[in-house]
Protein backbone atom coordinates (compact mmCIF):
# COMPACT_ATOMS: atom_id res chain seq x y z
CA UNK A 1 0.00 0.00 0.00
CA UNK A 2 1.21 3.29 -0.94
CA UNK A 3 2.03 5.79 1.89
CA UNK A 4 2.95 9.56 2.38
CA UNK A 5 6.87 9.92 3.50
CA UNK A 6 9.29 12.81 4.13
CA UNK A 7 12.30 12.22 2.07
CA UNK A 8 15.73 13.57 3.01
CA UNK A 9 17.99 15.51 0.03
CA UNK A 10 19.33 13.04 -1.96
CA UNK A 11 22.28 13.01 -4.12
CA UNK A 12 23.03 10.66 -7.31
CA UNK A 13 25.76 9.91 -9.97
CA UNK A 14 23.61 9.42 -12.71
CA UNK A 15 23.58 9.09 -16.48
CA UNK A 16 20.79 10.80 -18.88
CA UNK A 17 19.59 8.64 -21.54
CA UNK A 18 16.34 8.11 -23.41
CA UNK A 19 14.74 4.63 -23.88
CA UNK A 20 11.37 3.02 -24.90
CA UNK A 21 9.73 0.47 -22.58
CA UNK A 22 11.21 -1.75 -24.81
CA UNK A 23 14.71 -0.59 -24.55
CA UNK A 24 14.80 0.15 -21.28
CA UNK A 25 15.92 -3.25 -19.62
CA UNK A 26 18.96 -2.91 -22.31
CA UNK A 27 19.88 0.86 -21.26
CA UNK A 28 19.52 -0.12 -17.57
CA UNK A 29 22.36 -2.85 -18.29
CA UNK A 30 24.48 -0.58 -19.94
CA UNK A 31 24.23 2.47 -17.75
CA UNK A 32 24.40 0.84 -13.87
CA UNK A 33 27.36 -0.62 -14.55
CA UNK A 34 29.14 2.08 -16.67
CA UNK A 35 28.17 4.40 -13.32
CA UNK A 36 29.70 1.97 -10.87
CA UNK A 37 32.99 2.16 -12.95
CA UNK A 38 33.45 5.33 -13.37
CA UNK A 39 32.71 6.09 -9.70
CA UNK A 40 35.32 3.49 -8.73
CA UNK A 41 38.10 5.11 -11.62
CA UNK A 42 37.41 8.55 -9.85
CA UNK A 43 38.45 7.04 -6.80
CA UNK A 44 34.45 6.89 -4.71
CA UNK A 45 34.16 4.04 -2.52
CA UNK A 46 32.45 1.48 -2.38
CA UNK A 47 31.01 2.37 1.30
CA UNK A 48 30.43 6.23 0.02
CA UNK A 49 27.88 4.45 -2.84
CA UNK A 50 24.27 3.56 -1.97
CA UNK A 51 21.88 2.49 -3.89
CA UNK A 52 21.02 2.19 -7.53
CA UNK A 53 18.40 4.27 -8.73
CA UNK A 54 16.62 5.45 -12.03
CA UNK A 55 14.43 9.02 -12.03
CA UNK A 56 12.09 9.63 -14.40
CA UNK A 57 11.86 13.00 -15.92
CA UNK A 58 9.03 12.04 -18.18
CA UNK A 59 7.43 8.44 -19.07
CA UNK A 60 4.62 7.50 -21.35
CA UNK A 61 4.25 3.96 -22.41
CA UNK A 62 6.45 4.86 -25.88
CA UNK A 63 9.31 6.83 -24.67
CA UNK A 64 10.75 8.18 -21.45
CA UNK A 65 13.45 10.52 -20.42
CA UNK A 66 15.95 9.65 -17.51
CA UNK A 67 18.42 9.30 -15.42
CA UNK A 68 20.04 6.22 -14.50
CA UNK A 69 22.50 6.13 -11.30
CA UNK A 70 23.67 5.28 -7.88
CA UNK A 71 22.85 7.38 -5.04
CA UNK A 72 25.94 8.98 -3.74
CA UNK A 73 27.53 10.74 -0.15
CA UNK A 74 27.34 14.24 0.36
CA UNK A 75 31.50 14.91 -0.13
CA UNK A 76 31.53 12.73 -3.22
CA UNK A 77 32.65 14.81 -6.44
CA UNK A 78 31.79 13.38 -10.23
CA UNK A 79 33.06 14.17 -13.24
CA UNK A 80 32.39 13.13 -17.07
CA UNK A 81 30.90 10.94 -18.43
CA UNK A 82 28.82 11.40 -14.84
CA UNK A 83 26.55 13.81 -13.74
CA UNK A 84 25.55 14.85 -10.36
CA UNK A 85 21.64 15.17 -9.95
CA UNK A 86 20.67 16.74 -6.70
CA UNK A 87 17.01 15.99 -5.44
CA UNK A 88 15.82 18.28 -2.64
CA UNK A 89 14.27 16.90 0.13
CA UNK A 90 10.10 16.82 -0.22
CA UNK A 91 7.11 15.08 0.99
CA UNK A 92 6.71 11.69 -1.44
CA UNK A 93 4.62 8.84 -1.87
CA UNK A 94 6.09 5.95 -1.31
CA UNK A 95 5.26 2.42 -2.41
CA UNK A 96 7.16 -1.04 -1.78
CA UNK A 97 7.53 -3.74 -4.79
CA UNK A 98 8.38 -7.13 -4.05
CA UNK A 99 8.87 -9.20 -6.78
CA UNK A 100 10.21 -8.74 -10.71
CA UNK A 101 10.80 -5.69 -12.66
CA UNK A 102 9.02 -6.45 -15.27
CA UNK A 103 5.72 -6.43 -12.39
CA UNK A 104 6.98 -3.02 -11.83
CA UNK A 105 4.13 -1.06 -13.87
CA UNK A 106 1.61 -2.67 -11.66
CA UNK A 107 2.98 -0.70 -8.84
CA UNK A 108 3.56 2.63 -10.46
CA UNK A 109 -0.41 2.28 -11.53
CA UNK A 110 -0.97 1.84 -7.63
CA UNK A 111 1.19 4.66 -6.84
CA UNK A 112 -0.70 7.03 -9.29
CA UNK A 113 -4.14 6.25 -8.01
CA UNK A 114 -3.05 6.63 -4.48
CA UNK A 115 -2.16 10.33 -5.37
CA UNK A 116 -5.87 10.68 -7.28
CA UNK A 117 -7.25 9.30 -4.02
CA UNK A 118 -5.53 11.58 -2.30
CA UNK A 119 -6.05 14.80 -4.48
CA UNK A 120 -2.55 16.03 -4.64
CA UNK A 121 -0.29 16.51 -7.46
CA UNK A 122 3.16 14.88 -8.23
CA UNK A 123 6.05 17.48 -8.24
CA UNK A 124 8.17 15.72 -10.74
CA UNK A 125 8.29 11.90 -12.24
CA UNK A 126 9.25 8.68 -10.47
CA UNK A 127 12.12 7.05 -8.89
CA UNK A 128 12.34 3.78 -8.57
CA UNK A 129 15.40 2.51 -5.90
CA UNK A 130 16.84 -0.91 -6.52
CA UNK A 131 16.89 -2.19 -2.81
CA UNK A 132 17.60 -5.65 -3.88
CA UNK A 133 21.05 -6.57 -5.77
CA UNK A 134 20.11 -9.06 -8.31
CA UNK A 135 23.38 -10.46 -8.01
CA UNK A 136 23.47 -11.43 -4.79
CA UNK A 137 19.69 -12.60 -4.98
CA UNK A 138 19.09 -14.49 -8.24
CA UNK A 139 15.25 -15.32 -7.17
CA UNK A 140 13.00 -12.30 -8.81
CA UNK A 141 10.21 -13.00 -6.24
CA UNK A 142 12.52 -11.39 -3.49
CA UNK A 143 13.30 -8.40 -5.33
CA UNK A 144 12.45 -5.35 -3.37
CA UNK A 145 12.33 -1.85 -5.64
CA UNK A 146 11.13 1.38 -3.78
CA UNK A 147 8.79 3.59 -5.79
CA UNK A 148 9.12 7.12 -4.64
CA UNK A 149 6.82 10.08 -6.38
CA UNK A 150 7.42 13.36 -4.79
CA UNK A 151 4.36 15.43 -3.97
CA UNK A 152 3.68 19.41 -4.90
Amino acid sequence: MPEIVQLPARRMAVIHTSASTAELPAEFARIFPAVHAALLEQGVAQSEMGHVIAVYHTMDANQMELSGGIEIGEGVAVSPPLELLELPACEAIKADHIGPYDQLATTHEAVWAYVQEIGRAPAGGPTERYITDPQAEPDASKWHTEILLPLQ
